[in-house]
């Protein structure tokens, strides 16, 4: 039985909500099983109400999929949705990229320099995974400067789908290559630092237009070894 940290900072519900998100984007919890509550709440030592709490966020976020019983399972993974999720990924990611390039400060900027730092040389030691999280905290420290309230909102409700597809098109890709994102990264804080949005947008664009390449034909290998 794994019992949650205790925490001031969030509740319970919050706790298992971050729990099962991450079970379920690292694909621990695999694509279309089924979640019984009684299981989950003695693994998590939560009682049902913020258990539910946190499936109905889940749920929300299209994680999960309640069907008409009552039942709930994990969201299945599709080359339609990821293509949907990028699409939309790369349009409001080049917005907010765009506004942050506008708004950018030397604070921000050194950030970003740091973080590159530390991907550059987790991706020289082939750790993927550090990789792609400094890549992704490249990206938050970069979009925190946006100011659209509504973009933010919609990408904080695509985050779990994002990170899950992530991890197909970087940790499961056996043809992966870390140093490529560190590169593609590198360009786009050159542009950020010229002060160019317009070409901020164009890059990021494309960086994640490549990832969702790199993302389909993982997803592709996957399917072959899960039928």
């Amino acid at each position: 039985m794994n019992k949650l940290p205790k925490t001031k900072r969030m509740s319970t519900g919050d706790i298992a909500y971050q729990e099962i998100k991450k079970k379920i984007i690292k694909l621990e919890f695999e694509p279309n099983s089924i979640l019984i509550e009684e299981e989950l709440s003695a693994h998590l030592s939560v009682s049902r109400t913020p258990l539910r709490q946190a499936l109905y966020r889940l749920e929300l976020e299209g994680l999960i999929i309640k069907q008409s019983n009552g039942r709930m399972h994990v969201a299945p993974i599709t080359v339609e949705e990821i293509e949907e999720v990028y699409h939309a990924r790369e349009v409001l990611e080049g917005l907010m990229a765009r506004e942050a390039t506008i708004n950018m400060d030397e604070e921000h900027l050194q950030k970003l320099e740091d973080l590159l730092v530390l991907m550059k040389f987790a991706a020289e030691q082939n750790r993927i995974e550090h990789t792609v999280s400094y890549g992704s905290e490249f990206h938050a420290v970069l979009y925190s400067l946006s100011s659209n309230k509504t973009v933010k909102r919609l990408m904080q409700q695509l985050n779990g789908q994002i990170e899950r597809y992530r991890r197909l098109s970087g940790y499961m890709n056996p043809t992966y290559s870390p140093l490529v994102p560190v590169k593609e990264h590198e360009k786009i804080f050159e542009l950020v630092k010229k002060g160019n949005p317009v070409e901020v947008e164009n890059e990021v664009r494309q960086h994640i237009s490549r990832n969702l390449v790199v993302a389909k034909e993982t997803l592709s290998q996957y399917f072959q070894q899960n039928n």
